[in-house]
């Protein structure tokens, strides 16, 4: 397992907070300002998932220092000081965090205490542990065990949500289903299609809640608050549409073509390179996409809502968004190599490339317009080129780049 790169910094202030940040290699200035802001995406989403396939904390004897994390499997095995910030397909907790913690992952297991506020997004995120401040937990599935103990507010958003510890303060919950089994000593606001208070469930609070049914509340669960509902109804099923976005097809397909046009104009060696790297290790470029693409906008969203971190969430927002129409114009310029080959039987040179480039990207939109299993494709295509510009990216900074092209031919599918 690898360590994620750390430089600590003190910053003055009344706390002496102490800061790690990522160092930033300096960057070649013989490209045009296009390539620099390219470049600087890349980089920050690299920065956003620094690390090796595993990472782990490491010690420092400087004293409390907030850590940053992030790598295909964080896992916490010593405990932290400071704060925690951390992205990856899966993080692990096993040791106590004493500041806050703020967290990105597809899975998201928390064994240890939490001293201060707990912010998590993910596809399933299981609490096992104290939390001594405010919960905000964004996620496909929640789950509280009974060693869950929350001191604070609990704000949860989820499509089922399993109450099975204990919330001392008042809690918000909205969900498809929510079900209560643990203790609740504040009051409870629920939000869901199905909302049941299981056997054991201990609520003292009063419950308000909003559903298309009745709550069900078991005969052994002891409430003794008032149980009030909601006129409000709550609709999950309506379908959310985008009045107008099919005529928009066509404009974000010229889009796309003009900025790969641009990237090829500006930054040939990279973008080359980026084909290149998807073509040599697709099942990396593809795997560290996919961490990419579902771990960064949880984070981005995670430090707009600290408010402290909003210049860093929206610039990391921006980053994702360049590098994600990146990585799908290195896909696409993937494709059109191999399409040129199948045709001509050799790499393309000058005016043909843009020309195959443009097929390309027209057979992507007809391929991603397929219901269902155009979204999968839209999916594949986008995090094996995002991987690629992560990979290439890390290649240009320790100095193994891949060979060189020239500014007209293309590489070798």
């Amino acid at each position: 397992m690898g360590t994620a790169a750390r430089v600590c910094k003190r910053f003055p202030g009344p706390e002496n907070h102490e800061t790690m940040l990522h160092p930033m290699p300096s960057e070649h200035r013989k490209s045009a300002r296009a390539a620099k802001v390219l470049r600087a995406a890349s980089g920050l989403l690299a920065l956003a998932l620094l690390g090796t396939p595993g990472s782990r904390a490491a010690e420092d004897d400087s004293g409390p220092v907030n850590v940053y994390m992030a790598g295909a499997e964080v896992r916490i095995d010593r405990a932290i000081d400071g704060d925690l910030v951390a992205a990856g397909g899966r993080i692990h907790i096993d040791q106590p965090v004493a500041g806050d913690a703020v967290l990105g992952a597809g899975s998201i297991d928390i064994q240890a205490a939490v001293g201060e506020d707990l912010r998590a997004a993910g596809g399933i995120i299981t609490l096992a542990a104290p939390v001594q401040r405010e919960v905000l937990l964004v996620a496909g599935r929640i789950i509280l065990t009974p060693a869950a103990d929350v001191r604070g507010e609990t704000w949860l958003a989820a499509a089922s949500v399993t109450l099975g510890g204990r919330l001392v303060s008042a809690a918000k919950v909205y969900a498809r289903d929510i079900t209560v089994t643990g203790e609740s000593y504040g009051p409870l606001e629920l939000s869901a299609d199905r909302i049941e208070i299981g056997d054991g469930a201990r609520v003292l609070g009063d419950i308000t809640y909003t559903s298309a049914s009745e709550i069900r509340i078991h005969p052994l669960a002891k409430v003794e608050g008032k149980v009030i509902r909601s006129p409000a109804k709550l609709d999950v099923n309506e379908p959310a549409t985008l009045p107008g976005l099919k005529p928009l097809r066509p404009l974000v397909v010229v889009a796309l073509f003009a900025f790969g046009m641009l990237l090829i104009a500006v930054c040939p060696r990279f973008v080359y390179g980026s084909v290149r790297t998807l073509a040599a290790v697709p099942s990396k470029s593809l795997a560290l996409g996919t961490a990419l693409f579902f771990s960064v906008p949880p984070v981005a969203v995670l430090l707009v809502i600290t408010i402290i971190g909003i210049p860093v969430g929206l610039a990391l927002l921006l980053a994702y968004a360049l590098a994600l129409a990146g990585g799908y114009i290195v896909t696409a310029l993937f494709i059109a190599a191999r399409l040129a080959r199948a045709v001509q039987g050799r790499a393309l040179t000058g005016w043909r490339q843009y020309a195959f480039m443009a097929a390309a990207l027209l057979l992507l939109a007809l391929v991603t317009s397929i219901p269902y299993v155009g979204a999968l494709i839209l999916l594949l295509v986008c995090a094996g080129g995002l991987g690629a510009v992560v990979l290439q990216r890390f290649s240009r900074q320790h100095g193994t780049a891949a060979p060189d092209a020239g500014a007209d031919s293309w590489p070798a599918a």
